[in-house]
C-alpha cells in the first residue's frame, strides 16, 4: 500500500512538472530545469515524512485508547491464559519492562500483524482491540 501511494505521488509530481513546462502563463515564461537526483531525494524524503507523521497520529490514538501511554498499565482480564500489559497492552508483556522496550515490542507486533499503525488503529476501531 505504501509503495502504491509513493508511486501515485511520484506520478502526480511528474504530471505537475510536465504541465508547468507545457503551459506557460501569459505574463511569464516558466523556468525549465531538469529534475535532478537531489530533487528525487528531497521528494522521497517529503513523502516518507508525511507517511511517518500520519502513522504516528494513528499510533498515538491507538495506545492512548489502550493504556493512555502508561508503561505500568496492566489488564487483569486474561486472554489465552495471559494478561496484557504496558503501553501497547500486549499479551504477556510485563509492565515492569522499560518503556522503550515496550514501544519496540509494540511496534514489532503492529508491523507483523497489521503492517502499519493506521491499519492497527482501523482494526481497533472496528473490534475494540488489536
Amino acid at each position: 500500500m505504501i509503495k502504491k501511494l509513493a508511486l501515485l505521488l511520484a506520478i502526480v509530481a511528474v504530471l505537475v512538472v510536465y504541465i508547468c513546462r507545457v503551459s506557460p502563463t501569459p505574463t511569464q515564461t516558466p523556468e525549465v530545469r531538469e529534475w535532478k537526483v537531489a530533487d528525487s531525494k528531497a521528494y522521497a524524503h517529503d513523502v516518507v515524512q508525511a507517511w511517518a507523521d500520519n502513522q504516528y497520529l494513528c499510533l498515538e490514538k491507538l495506545w492512548t485508547k489502550e493504556s493512555n501511554w502508561r508503561s505500568e498499565a496492566y489488564n487483569k482480564v486474561k486472554v489465552m491464559g495471559k494478561n496484557a500489559g504496558g503501553i501497547p497492552q500486549i499479551l504477556g508483556l510485563d509492565p515492569r519492562t522499560p518503556a522503550p522496550l515496550q514501544i519496540d515490542r509494540g511496534m514489532k507486533y503492529i508491523i507483523h500483524r497489521y503492517g502499519t499503525p493506521c491499519m492497527a488503529w482501523k482494526f481497533h476501531q472496528r473490534k475494540g482491540w488489536y
